[in-house]
């Protein structure tokens, strides 16, 4: 059986397993380490070892799923949304946020943790990448692509905005927030709008992104992205209330 592999150079798969792989998963663990640590709220060493465990076990599993070449077959809606992205999802939203020690950490979590985790859609380049090697089409690539890296370069400053306390920090996350969403939302819905014409038009559809390793970006970021973002507005929703309950000023 032929295995569906990228059709890019093997040492830009290789580039992207050694970044991808490791970059989301440290940031997510640095975020969770710093917020124990810093609210002594005990040893971070087993969740992060429950969550290095999962996200080593999804990504094996994508893997497998992918190189089967059943994810790069074109779908409406495209295979990999309907068994890892909504999958993914369903379990950040309805299992993790459930758990004991996900709330505890959502408590004492400031926003600036959650920000700095989307620095990792600096991954957004590999699209860029795909496209130029002719394994994406030209509207995709450069909507997800460029989408990603704005929103990672904006979650810098805003990164640090927070944490001087800066006087406006709490409009940027706003604006960042509301900006990093409706990228990755677009994302999707013009996944489904170029599949559907490959399918019409016999044209090139994302069939790459669903083939290893390029496979793990639609299986880990949508979903992962949206629940960050919808953890920050929680925070913010949160932050505000609080604020306005204690009749103070919210200089966040």
């Amino acid at each position: 059986m032929d295995l569906s592999l990228t059709q890019v150079p093997i040492w830009i798969s290789i580039l992207f397993i050694l970044s991808f792989g490791t970059i989301p998963i440290l940031l997510i663990i640095k975020s969770v380490k710093v917020t124990i640590i810093d609210n002594h709220l005990g040893k971070s060493s087993e969740i992060n070892k429950k969550i290095s465990l999962f996200y080593l076990s999804y990504f094996i599993i994508i893997s497998l799923i992918s190189l089967t070449g059943f994810f790069a077959k074109n779908a409406i809606p495209p295979r990999i949304m309907l068994t890892a992205i909504l999958p993914l999802f369903l379990f950040y939203f309805f299992w993790v946020q459930k758990t004991e020690w996900f709330k505890l950490v959502f408590e004492h979590i400031k926003i600036e943790q959650l920000v700095a985790i989307h620095i990792f859609r600096f991954v957004g380049v590999f699209f860029i990448i795909a496209y130029h090697f002719n394994a994406l089409p030209k509207q995709f690539a450069l909507l997800g692509g460029t989408g990603d890296i704005v929103s990672s370069i904006i979650a810098i400053p805003v990164f640090f905005a927070l944490k001087k306390n800066m006087k406006f920090s709490k409009i940027f996350v706003w604006i960042f927030n509301i900006i990093g969403l409706m990228d990755i939302v677009s994302v999707l819905i013009t996944a489904i709008i170029v599949t559907e014409q490959a399918m019409n038009n016999n044209s090139q559809g994302i069939e790459q992104f669903g083939t290893f390793p390029f496979s793990w970006i639609p299986a880990f970021a949508p979903a992962t992205i949206i629940f960050l973002h919808i953890l920050i507005f929680k925070k913010l929703i949160k932050k505000k209330k609080k604020t306005t309950s204690n009749g103070a000023i919210d200089t966040f």
